[in-house]
């Protein structure tokens, strides 16, 4: 049964470019994974459980204003750009990928002005005071550049997974290399404040550089004028880009600004350990996000043709094996978990096991259902992706003060816990909801044609 199975795989072109693609993805992100605990604990340990809170706080409030003032448009572009390639027309094209640079060069612009006018007045509002509170300042150019999207979307769009992988496996070994530099040389905050925006603004450019390497490759060109004419050529692209992002702006901002809100909450000694359950949940993200990257070209390309059971098939068999995965590897992690991060981190962080623990337990129920996003996105099911995270967002800011006052640091991860579960279950009734309205409307059509007019 299984040499059948396999030699269907084989056989199939969908699952054989799908399996390409995931080996090249999940072979950089288990890298980058590793490559950024390096990095965090080298800084854990160059900096002390407070300077890493300080650290975290810089990071955190330049990449929340990037997300909330930069919207990426490579999931519209994808999805528009998918339909653009298949029916070969090279104007569309052209014109949206002008459109997409335009967005990310704006954004960038907007999101460095911002920080710029709002870091003076919120340092000392986050507890940052003298030397880091200037520092906050400095996130302003790690977000000034970045046309990181548009070259996301272009890679994926010409199958080249292989490059966008050895471009973050890059990006993250330089970071990791500057970072055993600075502890070697006893950097201080500011030096590592230097490495992320040094960090951030490569790979800002890497992936759109590359990307631009692709269309040439592909006799293909970019059109920078008449924004008009771009977004009449590919009618629904803002909606698409703002019910795409918003849907990850609300997912995100939880993340981020949790740090920001916590630290006028709690000590920055409990920010730095609450920092190290966050990153090494982001480090399991990392290993999740393969899966959600390569179907979204395959699941925008099936929706396109129509191929809505491909869609629902394709979905649950990746989502069960996943699943299955994320069990077998969260049990040990959890047992083991005191001597993990005391070996990794250093002993001033033991007291950080028990947040680690619940976050760990929070990131496996939304890895579980990373499959849905791109689902509901090709299946023109947007609008539900968005609201799901704006009343799970909404719910998480609820939650949060009661929660840190009871359970202290901790009840900033029990917080995610609770909102990831609604999330998922929101996220499955929706995904089962697409899929039958996508099946029934053919149908709905054909009979609607045989009433007499």
């Amino acid at each position: 049964m299984i040499r059948t199975k396999l030699a269907k795989l084989k056989g199939d072109q969908v699952a054989a470019r799908l399996l390409r693609n995931l080996k090249w993805i999940v072979s950089s992100q288990v890298a980058m994974a590793i490559l950024g605990m390096v990095s965090l604990a080298v800084a854990a340990r160059a900096l002390g459980a407070a300077g890493l809170g300080a650290l975290a706080l810089i990071e955190a409030f330049a990449r929340i204003i990037a997300r909330l003032v930069h919207l990426e448009p490579w999931q519209a572009v994808i999805h528009h750009g998918s339909a653009a390639l298949e029916n070969k027309d090279q104007g569309r094209f052209a014109r949206l990928i002008g459109l997409s640079v335009l967005l990310d060069i704006a954004g960038g612009v907007l999101a460095a002005v911002v920080v710029l006018a709002l870091a003076p007045m919120l340092a000392p509002v986050m507890g940052l005071e003298g030397q880091p509170a200037t520092y906050l300042t400095l996130g302003a150019l790690a977000v000034l550049v970045s046309l990181r999207a548009t070259g996301i979307a272009l890679l994926r769009l010409y199958d080249r997974f292989d490059v966008l992988a050895k471009i973050d496996t890059a990006t993250a070994a330089f970071r990791a290399i500057l970072s055993v530099i600075a502890y070697l040389l006893g950097g201080d905050l500011l030096h590592f404040v230097a490495i992320f925006i040094a960090f951030s603004l490569v790979e800002g450019l890497a992936a759109y550089l590359f990307g631009r390497r692709e269309m040439k490759r592909h006799g293909q060109t970019m059109t920078l004028s008449g924004m008009q004419a771009m977004l009449t050529a590919n009618p629904g692209f803002l909606r698409l880009m703002w019910n795409s992002n918003l849907a990850v702006i609300l997912r995100q901002t939880t993340q981020r600004l949790d740090v920001v809100i916590l630290a006028t909450l709690v000590a920055p000694v409990y920010v730095g350990h609450y920092h190290i359950a966050r990153r090494c949940g982001e480090a399991a993200i990392r290993l999740g996000r393969p899966i959600k990257q390569v179907v979204f070209p395959e699941f925008a390309r099936f929706a396109a043709r129509g191929e809505y059971q491909k869609i629902s098939k394709t979905a649950t068999s990746i989502s069960l094996g996943f699943t299955a995965v994320l069990v077998a590897g969260l049990l040990p992690t959890l047992w083991f978990i005191e001597p993990l991060v005391t070996s990794i981190f250093g002993p001033d962080f033991a007291a950080a096991t028990t947040v680690v623990s619940v976050q760990a337990i929070a990131v496996a129920l939304f890895l579980a259902g990373v499959i849905l996003g791109p689902v509901l996105l090709s299946l023109d099911a947007d609008r539900g992706l968005m609201w799901t995270g704006v009343v799970t967002a909404a719910l998480f800011f609820v939650l949060l003060y009661p929660l840190v006052s009871m359970f202290g640091v901790t009840g900033a991860a029990l917080t995610h816990l609770i909102c990831n579960s609604l999330w998922l279950i929101a996220c499955i009734w929706l995904t089962h909801r697409a899929l039958r309205a996508k099946a029934t409307r053919p149908a709905a059509n054909a009979s609607e044609q045989e009433e007499p007019v």
